[in-house]
């Protein structure tokens, strides 16, 4: 793809190799495309998971019943996930490769709001409980049962492992218009998205983290940053960074969390938000609106992260 054309336009949607081997990711490569490409809209695409999860575990279920051989037992007294109705599994089969959905719209897209809209509607889904294992290897008619879609029920986890596969992408290109940076600044966006409706807690992904010093002994404000990244490099992060402060509702949603506490807690990777990091921000994006070793893009990107923030500030 030619430099420019990837930031407005929505991208493939890539699924990685080290995950075609299951057995059930047919069903969730199409579902995921399906929300992609706009052939199935948010409530059809949460009821059709809900299904997807609900009936796979069912069945598992009578199927075990009615061959209990089958069944491996673990040592303390539960059913192995691999001879379970695993309800769990099923959603974390999903939700493995969900993150590569969040990486493809830009900022604004309907696509975009479309992934943010099918997550609150499997949020809102009446909840209820599925099959999960049995406890008791001498009664196969007890099963244990775990809840779906309680509101803070999906793991950050999957979240996280597909940051570390953007950041591994965008090694080498930094450019703000390469595919990989834009890819990182879409999925930052969808990110911020998903955290401020209180569907899952991506605020320790947030990429403003990485125009953080990297340690204490720098002075404010300076290059050394968490992303090792050089000022003439810079311009990919920073776009993807300021997807957090550029809309007045994001920002002001920052501001109010890092107005909680004066510090994060360091030994917490997690802990994001603060008056020290804010004002450690402000420092850093003034430093890079100026470079001249910056990128364009990313200077005018910094500027409009400060306007805001002084905005909200006010």
């Amino acid at each position: 793809m030619a430099a420019g054309t990837a930031t407005q336009l929505p991208l493939d949607l890539v699924h990685y190799q080290d995950i075609t081997d299951d057995p059930d990711i047919d069903f969730v490569k199409t579902h995921l495309q399906a929300i992609a490409d706009g052939t199935k809209e948010a409530a059809e695409a949460a009821q059709d998971l809900d299904a997807w999860v609900t009936g796979k575990s069912t069945r598992r279920l009578k199927e075990l019943r009615s061959r209990p051989e089958l069944i491996e037992w673990m040592a303390h007294g539960s059913s192995s996930p691999s001879t379970s109705p695993n309800a769990s599994g099923y959603v974390g089969c999903f939700f493995q490769v969900f993150p590569g959905l969040c990486t493809i719209f830009p900022p604004h897209h309907a696509g975009q709001t479309r992934v943010v809209a099918f997550l609150e509607t499997l949020m809102e889904m009446p909840t209820h409980q599925v099959p999960e294992l049995f406890p008791n290897v001498d009664d196969l008619s007890k099963v244990d049962n775990v809840a779906l879609w309680p509101r803070g029920s999906i793991s950050p986890q999957p979240f996280r492992v597909h940051a570390a596969r953007i950041d591994h992408m965008c090694y080498g290109s930094y450019a703000s218009d390469s595919e990989a940076s834009v890819r990182c600044r879409n999925y930052q966006h969808t990110l911020a998205r998903i955290t401020m409706a209180g569907i899952v807690d991506c605020s320790f992904l947030c990429d403003l983290d990485g125009i953080l010093p990297s340690s204490k002994k720098y002075t404010l404000p300076t290059h050394k940053v968490q992303s090792g990244t050089r000022p003439a490099d810079i311009g990919g992060r920073i776009c993807a960074a300021v997807q957090w402060l550029l809309d007045a509702d994001k920002a002001r949603w920052v501001y109010q969390r890092c107005n909680e506490k004066e510090k994060t807690d360091k030994a917490n990777p997690w802990d994001m938000w603060s008056k020290e990091h804010w004002s450690i921000w402000k420092t850093q994006l003034k430093f890079y609106q100026g470079d001249d070793r910056v990128e364009p893009a990313a200077r005018e990107a910094a500027r409009k992260a400060l306007e805001r923030m002084a905005a909200v500030e006010a």
